[in-house]
Formats: structure tokens, C-alpha cells, sequence
């Protein structure tokens, strides 16, 4: 019987629904992180503005932790080309601690 944590990485985290990352951190070698990237609204300014903010879902075995940074392998669309480098602004483990979702901020090119 597989473990969840492989069944996680195979159903949810493949390369037909993830994008695949480069993880970064000072001090460690780089590693590999598939994630599902997207879009959340977020209120502003007390509701009075309405924001879109980039965010990643990823198996938390993804050892991905605030401060790091994202570095895309592959295209997801035209705002996010190969090479788009995203720092890991807040992050909280979800669905029972077996997932980590991610709110990133874009990185000077």
C-alpha cells in the first residue's frame, strides 16, 4: 500500500496539474518543488481595495518555508514565463498538515 504522501505527490502534484519549481534558500542546495499555482482576491485598505495575489499550494514534504524563494521550470501563461522567481511572503500547512499553501511576492528580474 502506497503512502499518502506518495499518493499526494502522484495524484495532486504531477506534472499534468503542478508546475514544477527550484527552491531556493541561502546557505542549502537548491531542490526541486512541484506546486499548483494561483489567484486569490484579497481585501485592501480596510475593503476598500480589491487585490490579486499569487499564491501555491505543495505537498508540505516540499520543505518550502517563508523567506524562500520559487523559481518556475516551466511556463504557467504569459504573466509567469520560465524563470519567474517568486519569495515566500506567508505560508500555512493546511488540509491536516499534509499540505503547504503558500502567499508569494514577485522578485526583481
Amino acid at each position: 500500500m502506497d503512502s499518502l504522501e506518495d499518493d499526494l505527490a502522484a495524484v495532486f502534484y504531477g506534472p499534468d496539474v503542478a508546475t514544477p519549481f527550484r527552491r531556493h534558500r541561502p546557505a542549502v542546495e537548491p531542490a526541486p518543488v512541484w506546486a499548483i499555482v494561483g489567484v486569490v482576491d484579497a481585501e485592501e485598505f480596510e475593503g476598500r481595495v480589491l487585490a490579486a495575489q499569487r499564491t501555491a499550494q505543495m505537498p508540505a514534504s516540499a520543505d518550502v518555508r517563508v523567506g524562500d524563494e520559487l523559481e518556475a521550470l516551466a511556463a504557467v501563461d504569459a504573466s509567469m514565463p520560465i524563470g519567474t522567481r517568486f519569495k515566500v511572503l506567508e505560508g500555512a500547512r493546511v488540509v491536516d498538515g499534509r499540505e503547504f499553501r503558500a502567499l508569494l511576492g514577485g522578485v526583481p528580474q
